[in-house]
């Protein structure tokens, strides 16, 4: 059977694919800028860098920034600041899951956090785009997807580099033997910091403005390092 949904769910629908997609081009506008009465209103849960760049991809698409939310001020005002000022600024993503007005919601996280708010935003009737990875735990993962499924959503996971042009170039080039049978692949991942690397330094009280037993959340209580 055809599900049947109504022209605001279309255009719903087709804002949070489309906003995927601007993401996986670099955020090349595809000219599909929803019009007023048909506008998006997104929340944003995790406004560090990749959440920011993430609403901002979102917003040249016409979708409407509501809500920005995180635990940690600082970010907090820099995701208000990107969303221009007028959304609303909140510390707990269960308030923007309860807000009837917005429609969709970036979960741009910490890692450990990612499952939880998705599967929560899908109870809510919101459609989600979540970071990588989607989880830490396999199980975590089926829980989102049957979410996603029983209540109809359109979740969306950034992993960007599956849909870039080049990518796609470089997997077809592999599956049609072109550079021949290959039989080692070797990446590396350099993320030193200079001169010192990243250091170790002593467990410490949290910073001003972070709360830290809310930014640990599912995970195992250990002390702000």
């Amino acid at each position: 059977m055809t599900e049947q949904i109504n022209r605001r769910d279309f255009f719903k629908r087709a804002a949070v694919s489309t906003a995927g997609v601007s993401l996986a081009m670099s955020g090349a506008s595809t000219g599909s800028v929803l019009s007023a009465n048909d506008r998006i209103r997104l929340g944003l849960i995790g406004c560090g860098r990749q959440g920011v760049d993430n609403m901002r991809h979102f917003m040249k698409q016409g979708v409407e920034v509501a809500a920005v939310c995180d635990v940690y001020e600082p970010n907090l005002q820099k995701g208000l600041e990107a969303a221009g000022g007028k959304a609303k600024a909140l510390k707990d993503f269960r308030q923007v899951l309860d807000d009837k007005e917005i429609d969709a919601v970036i979960v741009a996280t910490p890692d450990h956090w990612h499952a939880l708010p998705t599967v929560m935003a899908c109870q809510a009737g919101k459609d989600v785009y979540v970071e990588k990875p989607i989880c830490v735990a396999v199980e975590e993962g089926k829980k989102m997807v049957e979410a996603e499924r029983k209540y109809k959503r359109v979740v969306q996971v950034g992993l960007w580099q599956r849909s870039n042009l080049h990518f796609q170039k470089a997997a077809q080039l592999v599956q049609d033997g072109l550079i021949g049978k290959v039989s080692f692949v070797r990446t590396e991942n350099y993320s030193d910091i200079y001169p010192d690397g990243i250091g170790n330094p002593p467990d410490s009280d949290p910073p001003p403005g972070l709360d830290w037993d809310m930014w640990l959340g599912p995970a195992p209580k250990v002390a702000f390092n």
